[in-house]
């Protein structure tokens, strides 16, 4: 095991998930987040693509977030130069 311990900015998606990572390999971690508290925002999503639930499912935690997710149906992509419909 090691003795150093890692600083990790941020506690959000990446953050946490580096830390648990860390944590499954014996590595010390700190998570530093400037926020006090959890914020409700209303009509946020977050799409997690495959290789995003490959890394999830090495974490050990996917199965959990696969009983709470939510596929969507149809979703909206904006460039600067055009409207791009894309389906699922």
């Amino acid at each position: 095991m090691y003795d150093d311990q890692v600083v990790i900015i941020g506690a959000g998606i990446c953050g946490l998930a580096t830390a648990l990572a860390l944590h499954k390999k014996g590595i010390k971690s700190v998570v530093m987040e400037r926020s006090e508290t959890l914020r409700n925002v209303t009509g946020a999503a977050i799409t997690i693509p495959p290789n995003g639930w490959r890394a999830l499912d090495q974490l050990g935690v996917a199965n959990i977030l696969r009983h709470t997710a939510v596929p969507f149906q149809r979703f909206l992509i904006r460039f600067p130069s055009f409207w791009c419909s894309l389906y699922r």
